[in-house]
């Protein structure tokens, strides 16, 4: 039941003991970002880390760095001051650069990490189209992009030094895809939380992009799909605790490892990194807490972590 397809069929649906869709995942283009009412902070660079985490406030404007290494273990390093408000989508890359976007008003940025996890602006980007409800990032530097409406897609390149790229668009996207999650080994898994819809696809380290099979026998209800090390994923569902961890090789091909029992439930945000360190948040507690996926997909939990902030609205793993 894993058809491989041409790049302009649709994906479709499966579940790791929960996750899945169909259709093909394609739109059209629009990625070139306009200029961002914004006032990064530059600091001096060095070379990407994988493993960097990036905190901003979209209501305030502060922002904050910190490091999650491959063993799990975090470290703060720094706050940021000067971002403009308002920015809705932030996404982080393997190569160590990070995308901004507002979908409102189709003002976008870039900016990089090094590898102390210091932050460095790079530029604005004019002419983003408006209305982007996904912005992901797969391979070191690939990105794509989705219109969850519209079923338009297209895709770029935000290489290393934080420089971007058009590349193409796509059509032919199904409608309804709430969650695209890519992962650094290049592949992308899509998953509809009403249907248990799924499906995989891959761009390469150009950003060209490609279909690869529907997914059957997802559970409906995850609320984060979350990629760190190379190719492995979490699945959690922030109502019940419910977890499960799968793979998702270089060629897109999908693999369901195991079910966890006994996460807490109401994280609202889980970010996964490179390095395959994992941080769990709580938005209205400042709760935290970090654990690290191996590139089988096996689960282990690291610690709690005290003191963060309240109120963060994103937080993107390089």
């Amino acid at each position: 039941m894993r058809e491989k397809s041409n790049q302009h069929q649709a994906p479709s649906y499966e579940r790791p003991h929960y996750p899945s869709l169909y259709f093909n995942p394609r739109g059209f283009e629009y990625p070139y970002p306009p200029i961002p009412s914004d006032y990064i902070f530059v600091r001096p660079e060095v070379r990407a880390y994988p493993g960097g985490l990036f905190f901003y406030n979209a209501s305030t404007g502060l922002g904050a760095t910190a490091q999650l290494d491959a063993a799990g273990n975090y470290q703060y390093v720094s706050s940021i001051t000067g971002f403009a408000t308002g920015w809705t989508h932030i996404t982080g890359t393997a190569s160590g650069s990070l995308l901004f976007y507002n979908a409102s008003t189709g003002l976008g940025a870039t900016a990089r990490l090094d590898n102390a996890g210091n932050y460095q602006y790079v530029s604005s980007i004019t002419g983003f189209a408006t209305g982007w409800t996904h912005i992901v990032s797969a391979n070191q530097g690939s990105l794509l992009f989705y219109n969850a409406s519209t079923g338009l897609g297209a895709t770029a390149r935000l290489d290393a030094a934080g420089n971007y790229q058009y590349v193409s668009s796509i059509t032919g996207f199904a409608t309804g895809w709430t969650h695209i999650t890519g992962t650094a080994s290049g592949s992308l898994l899509f998953y509809n939380a009403s249907t248990g819809l799924g499906a995989t696809a891959r761009l390469d380290n150009a950003g060209n992009y490609q279909y690869v099979s529907p997914i059957t026998g997802f559970a409906t209800g995850w609320t984060h799909i979350v990629s760190a090390n190379q190719g492995s994923l979490l699945f959690y569902n922030a109502s019940t605790g419910l977890g499960a961890t799968a793979r998702l090789d270089a060629a897109g091909n999908y693999q369901y490892v195991s079910s966890i029992t006994g996460f807490a439930t109401g994280w609202t945000h889980i970010t996964g990194t490179t390095s395959g360190g994992v941080l769990f948040y709580n938005a209205s507690t400042g709760l935290g807490a970090t654990a690290r996926l191996d590139n089988a997909g096996n689960y282990q939990y690291v610690s709690s972590i005290t003191g963060l902030a309240t109120g963060w609205t994103h937080i993107a793993g390089l």
